[in-house]
């Protein structure tokens, strides 16, 4: 026994003559950790947290997102129900509309919603940021405007022979020409609104009295400033989507605080749309996905750990035939887990997304330790009376090997502090911590508790304190068969091993029924992006980037410039109108108007025809607004003709500036930010005046082949601009982070290998023993990894952080085994039977772990957290069947070769 073995014998021989000292201190270091824990351990579930801001790219991404905020948003995604006919566009508006009337009704919830950019503060500016083909198809348009804008907004003498008034000569050109459908449908808007007019009292409104020319041609939501949308999820890029973004006033201090924000939404959207039947509604974006995941994580986590402790508790209670021994066993697990909360308050002070799941770490992988002692000391309070005798001999054999193990189980955790995944980091000290202090309550609380009130066990007689010696000896051919069929097992597994892959799709780490997961891919929020406050900077990198194959386009403030100089250079073929103000409506013309109205319902109701049921309903509808219009005129009272004509000219002069307008936009001033809407001006410039430029994907950057292309390429092309300012966004943050995050797992793995081996051989102090030891990694993982290939379960970002847990959690059963040899060897008395205590307690061991983790296989929902629980429950079944079916019969031949004078019993 060395130096450190026996300075923890000694001290468990003080613990077992002061018990009652003992647990009065650690019950006071447990009540110390949970009120420490409750008062000043905080939980962040911020997942911007789980990586280090010191690494250039994620510092990037921070910064990105602090100016840019509308990327941490929220969307609503409104969808028709009936893919293959869209409703009305009124509809769309309206449910959008509803929709924020809903949130901003949540303030505690809801900062601030973004369903439109206003078109009416844009402008003279409105066209500068329409993208070139619609503005191309709007120049065509106005050009065939230009006729009508002549007739209301110009004054000639050609023109009187059609009346006095715009009004007039509008009707009277409209008699002279055939009508067409969109004639027909213009002019019953028109009529409609001069009945608005005279009927009602008040200021006129556009929309309301005189007609939105931008609604009048708006084809569908995004041409009235929505977020009208492609539909990314239909390869046929047909359907669209409605898009209403909210700004959420999240906190990250509880589990439940983001759930709660999104909850809130949620339900205030739901309520908007009961009244749109023909939609259906659902949110999503990354508050909404870390939302859903935490929710489902949590829940799967807590079933998981519950189920573990009574399943736990049954298999240890049926495996040591002793209720109180298990529920001693678990009473030392119980104050582990307790000083590890105040571990986590001193060591971090915080808990995160994942260092929060340690609970089921020390339940699977703490537990082991517990069970080596209990059963150990079953087997001696059998044999001896007294306290002293009894745990002197348990921690005499069980003392090594579980400490050996814990460190390297602790030690596996601790390794990935050496990386940037701030996440796994504050786990590994957390978790690995919480190891040694479960080990802790194996040499305190429990022997404390046994002293106090020992496990009520039959006694054995001293002549059955010893197994009898096995005299037969078998054949080595007999002995090397099992272990020849799990090596032929593993070379037969080389094909499906090879098989297995890494499959780095966040998304197929979520539940597949959430909602806000089926809806992510509708919409493309996946871009990169440079920002820099020198424009002339941005337009050579939009020059690099728009020359790649892997960009679809390129979005910024420099698009508002280059559509300025296309209109200037066509400034020319605009229709040259000599605007001037409208004649204004006297009473003398109310009459010679309805005469006009009169004649061109009785022209329209002549001269269109049509087959289209709804083209007949318009020409009705037209018909019938232009005779009420006529009527109403022409039994106007005359003490009211004078106010009634004055509302008409009004409404004139309204729509002419209106219609003026419309054609200011197509010869705009040049670009001034400061009079962009915010609502538009925060997706291009900062408050600091950063410029963005955003590099959209031709492909589908949640398939990890494209995101690699994509970010790569548009990395090496911005870097080929002397000067350029790094690329960041969303497209790069996730490749760069993956990618950190997998270098992370690997670095863990093999700093996890080296630190067992070299503390398994400052244990064992011989390289064969060491050698043997770690052998059931070296037989048990390929075998995982075969059957992970045959079953076509890939490696993910979730199971793969199991890996170095699997290192340091099952290389104990090598441990364990090498332990019970050399106790044979240096004591013939203690037996090693066909099944003894020690192979008892391996088995409890690999159960507890395989069933603590497999409960999250079984249970879960998040695909993650079930990969990781299938992976580490087989995992561990494949380490302990590799160590009692190749690493034990290796043991016991080797025992049976030793010389009969230092054979066991001789």
């Amino acid at each position: 026994m060395g130096f450190v073995q026996r300075r923890l014998l000694k001290f468990v021989l003080w613990v077992v003559r002061r018990p009652r000292l003992t647990l009065a201190i650690a019950g006071f270091a447990l009540v110390a950790s949970v009120l420490l824990a409750v008062t000043r351990l905080s939980i962040s579930t911020d997942t911007n947290k789980l990586f280090s801001s010191d690494v250039p790219f994620f510092r990037n991404y921070l910064e990105f997102i602090q100016k840019f905020p509308e990327n941490e948003a929220v969307y609503v995604l409104v969808e028709a129900k009936e893919p293959d006919g869209s409703p009305p566009v009124r509809r769309w508006t309206a449910i959008a509309d509803s929709i924020t009337q809903h949130l901003q009704q949540a303030p505690d919830y809801v900062a601030s919603v973004d369903r439109r950019v206003p078109l009416d503060k844009l402008g003279v500016q409105g066209l500068l940021f329409e993208h070139q083909k619609l503005l191309e198809e709007s120049f065509a348009q106005i050009g065939e405007f230009g006729q009508l804008a002549s007739l209301w907004g110009e004054r000639n003498r050609l023109m009187f022979v059609l009346g006095r008034t715009p009004m007039q000569r509008f009707l009277s050109g409209m008699v002279l020409r055939k009508p067409d459908a969109d004639a027909v449908q213009f002019q019953r808007v028109l009529s409609e609104s001069w009945i608005e007019t005279i009927s009602t009292d008040g200021e006129l409104k556009i929309g309301e009295h005189v007609p939105d020319f931008v609604e009048l041609g708006a084809t569908d939501p995004s041409r009235l400033g929505y977020y009208y949308v492609l539909d990314e999820s239909d390869r046929e890029k047909k359907r669209h989507l409605l898009m209403v973004r909210v700004f959420p006033k999240v906190t990250y201090d509880s589990l439940t605080a983001v759930t709660r924000t999104v909850d809130a939404i949620r339900s205030a959207v739901d309520d908007a749309a009961r009244d749109f039947p023909e939609f259906q509604v659902g949110i999503t974006g990354r508050p909404a996905l870390d939302a859903d995941e935490m929710r489902s994580t949590d829940q799967d986590t807590h079933r998981a750990e519950i189920v573990a402790l009574i399943v736990v508790f049954i298999g240890i209670a049926i495996t040591l035939r002793s209720i109180w021994l298990a529920v001693v066993c678990e009473l030392a697990l119980g104050a582990g887990i307790g000083w590890t909360f105040g571990w986590a308050t001193i060591s971090i002070g915080e808990l995160n997304l994942l260092s929060i799941v340690f609970v089921i770490a020390l339940i699977g992988i703490g537990m082991d330790y517990l069970v080596q002692v209990m059963t150990r000391y079953r087997r001696e309070a059998q044999r001896y009376a007294r306290p002293m005798a009894i745990w002197a001999r348990v921690f005499r054999y069980v003392s090594p090997p579980i400490f050996t193990a814990c460190l390297g189980a602790a030690g596996a955790f601790f390794v990935s502090i050496l990386t940037e995944f701030r996440g796994a980091a504050d786990l590994g000290v957390i978790a690995g911590g919480g190891l040694l202090l479960c080990l802790f309550a194996g040499y305190t609380v429990m022997p404390a508790i046994l002293v106090l009130f020992p496990g009520k066990l039959k006694p054995l007689n001293t002549s059955e304190r010893y197994s009898p010696v096995e005299t037969s000896r078998r054949s080595p051919v007999v002995r090397m068969i099992v272990p020849a069929i799990w090596v032929a097992a593993i070379l037969a597994g080389i094909p499906f091993a090879m098989k297995t892959g890494f499959d780095p799709n966040l998304l197929d780490l979520q539940a597949p029924d959430t909602r806000s997961v089926q809806l992510v891919r509708k919409v493309k929020t996946w871009f990169a992006v440079v920002l820099s406050k020198d424009l002339e900077m941005l337009g050579k990198v939009r020059d690099a980037a728009n020359d790649l194959p892997v960009v679809e386009r390129t979005e910024s403030a420099l698009d508002a410039n280059d559509n300025y100089n296309w209109l200037q250079k066509r400034r020319d073929q605009l229709p040259k109108i000599n605007w001037t103000r409208p004649t204004p409506v006297l009473a003398g013309d109310l009459g010679a108007i309805a005469d006009k109205a009169t004649q061109l319902a009785n022209h329209i109701d002549r001269a269109f025809e049509s087959t289209d049921a709804a083209l007949r309903q318009d020409k009705q509808q037209a018909i019938k607004s232009l005779r009420l219009f006529a009527k109403l005129l022409t039994d106007v009272p005359k003490e009211k003709r004078d106010d009634l004509a004055k509302r008409l000219a009004r409404w004139q002069d309204v729509f002419v500036e209106q219609m003026r307008e419309m054609f200011r936009q197509f010869a705009p001033p040049p670009l001034d930010i400061a009079k962009v809407p915010h609502e538009l001006r925060q997706h291009f410039i900062s408050e600091d005046g950063t410029y963005a430029l955003y590099i959209w994907p031709t492909e589908d950057l949640w398939q990890r082949e494209n995101l690699v292309e994509f970010v790569t390429k548009v990395e090496a092309a911005v870097a080929g601009v002397p000067g350029a300012p790094p690329v960041t966004g969303i497209a790069s943050n996730i490749y760069h982070s993956t990618g950190n995050i997998e270098r992370s797992f690997y670095k863990a793995t093999l700093y996890a290998l080296g630190l067992i081996f070299i503390l398994v051989y400052l244990d064992l102090r011989q390289i064969v023993p060491t050698l043997l030891a770690v052998s059931v990694l070296g037989l048990g993982l390929p075998m995982l990894v075969a059957i992970m290939g045959y079953f076509d379960i890939d490696w993910n970002f979730a199971n793969f952080f199991g890996l170095p847990i699997l290192i340091g959690a099952g290389h104990e059963y090598g441990v364990f085994m090498i332990h019970r040899y050399l106790e044979v060897q240096h004591n013939p008395r203690r037996v090693w039977g066909r099944w003894d205590v020690s192979d008892s307690a391996l088995l409890l061991c690999a159960f507890i772990t395989s069933s603590s983790f497999g409960f999250f296989w079984l249970m879960g929902h998040h695909r993650g957290l079930k990969s990781l629980g299938l992976v580490m429950a087989l995992g561990t079944v494949c380490i302990y069947l590799a160590t009692v079916m190749v690493l034990r019969p290796i043991l016991r031949w080797r025992l049976e070769r030793v010389s009969p004078s230092n054979r066991p019993g001789h």
